[in-house]
């Protein structure tokens, strides 16, 4: 309701219903004044875009990988890697962002789209998921394939990773939403490119900081940032139940 009042309306009537209906004004002014870091909000979908999809699929393809190799091959050590991911996961991040900052500076991809190869881990939610999706297929696949001439690549991306497609669409969906959703690591390492979430985020903090911004037009913009989210969930609500109950055994 606070989108279609004016700013005005909303000063002297912050929670009751539009006074004066202004339509779809701020969120058409939303288009053309909102901005962080001289990027507009129409920019700020863009690297949205790039940011969470890119991200989202260098994420689950590289723990397709790592996933694969843990579930079915026998190795010293292979144990440990699920207790791993469990401690990675459980462990606070904030302790870490000073040696983490550093590390990227180091790497030259601070403001960059390079910054994407740090979705290249391969650990972490992803990995459980489709660790439990792998263990729950036979190694009969894999030895077919090796008695057909098949090799260790072949079998992976021509006999076991299409059995993952539904699994691994489900987990990039789930990581999409997450990462669109995502404004702390874009304004900590991506300033020069805010997203959605972390440009709205700064333009908030401006206007509060300053004074006099216009609340009516934030919400514009931040109900616009929604709804690609909301899209997404109505077209696959069933595959991200799926595996938020089921995990990845569920595919």
């Amino acid at each position: 309701m606070t989108s279609f009042k004016d700013k005005f309306d909303y000063i002297n009537n912050i929670s009751g219903l539009p006074k004066w209906f202004v339509g779809f004004n701020n969120y058409i002014n939303a288009f053309k004044q909102l901005s962080a870091n001289n990027t507009s909000l129409l920019a700020m979908f863009f690297n949205s875009f790039w940011y969470a999809f890119l991200g989202s699929l260098i994420s689950v393809i590289v723990s397709s990988m790592s996933a694969y190799v843990v579930s079915k091959y026998r190795f010293r050590g292979r144990k440990l890697f699920n207790y791993i991911v469990i401690i990675i996961m459980t462990l606070p991040i904030v302790g870490a962002l000073p040696s983490q900052y550093e590390v990227y500076n180091k790497l030259n991809i601070l403001n960059s789209p390079l910054y994407l190869i740090t979705f290249a881990n391969g650990m972490g939610f992803n990995f459980l998921i489709i660790f439990g999706f792998f263990n729950s297929l036979p190694w009969d696949y894999v030895e077919a394939s090796f008695i057909d001439g098949g090799n260790h690549f072949n079998t992976f991306f021509k006999i076991m990773l299409p059995q993952a497609i539904g699994v691994l669409l489900s987990t990039f969906i789930v990581t999409f939403i997450g990462t669109w959703n995502d404004y702390y690591a874009p304004i900590l390492f991506l300033e020069d490119f805010p997203t959605l979430s972390s440009g709205i985020y700064v333009y908030e903090q401006t206007i509060f900081h300053d004074g006099g911004g216009d609340i009516p037009m934030l919400f514009s913009g931040v109900i616009l940032s929604v709804v690609p989210v909301l899209i997404l969930f109505v077209f696959f609500q069933d595959r991200i139940m799926n595996i938020s109950i089921g995990g990845g055994i569920k595919g």
